[in-house]
């Protein structure tokens, strides 16, 4: 996908070679990209962060990561999710422990999941099944990731994993359904 200014996989590369003013130009040009996929990430948990704060420390948290060789778009903005995902579990631990016990957070997954489990996903317990997924089925809870968190189509996905669309298809109604049946067994907090 070619966006305003250079190429996006041109300038990954050139970043992930070290090239500063590379990552200053890729950060504006995919600057809104990114504050879209914050803003869905925390209106879907109801977080009170600011899309824009969370962008920005999602930037600063993927220019400390070791990976140097940006493959394209898609991977970055798979791995930028899950750093978001993890910064929002971060900040969602950090105002319980606050509340002590107060309101919990709530996320809609995904309407057949929460057609099966009622009004909400409690985020710590979404992250711990995720995470219980990832130890059975790596590609499975990736698919997840990419699907739910970075809002990647499948056809993204199927490139990022190098699978076939028809196996990202697959293996998402099935991660789908093992989460739902862990949610609906967890304990509430």
């Amino acid at each position: 996908m070619r966006m305003a200014g250079k190429d996006v996989t041109v300038l990954l590369r050139a970043w992930g070679g070290g090239d500063t003013a590379a990552g200053e130009e890729l950060f504006e040009t995919i600057y809104q990209e990114l504050r879209r996929m914050a803003a869905r990430q925390a209106r879907a948990r109801e977080a009170t962060i600011h899309p824009t704060a969370l962008v920005h420390e999602a930037f600063i948290a993927l220019a400390a990561e070791s990976i140097t060789d940006w493959r394209d778009r898609a991977q970055f903005f798979a791995f930028a999710a899950v750093v978001m995902r993890r910064l929002l579990k971060d900040y969602w631990r950090r105002r319980q422990a606050r509340k002590r016990g107060g309101d919990q957070e709530w996320v809609v997954f995904d309407e057949s999941v929460h057609a099966l489990i009622g009004s909400g996903i409690d985020v710590e317990a979404l992250d711990d099944a995720l995470t219980r997924l990832a130890a059975l089925d790596a590609t499975q809870a990736r698919i997840v990731e990419y699907r739910f968190y970075a809002g990647l189509s499948v056809d993204e996905v199927a490139h990022c994993l190098g699978i076939s669309p028809r196996t990202v298809n697959r293996e998402w109604g099935m991660a789908k359904v093992w989460l739902a049946d862990q949610l609906r067994t967890a304990p509430s907090s």
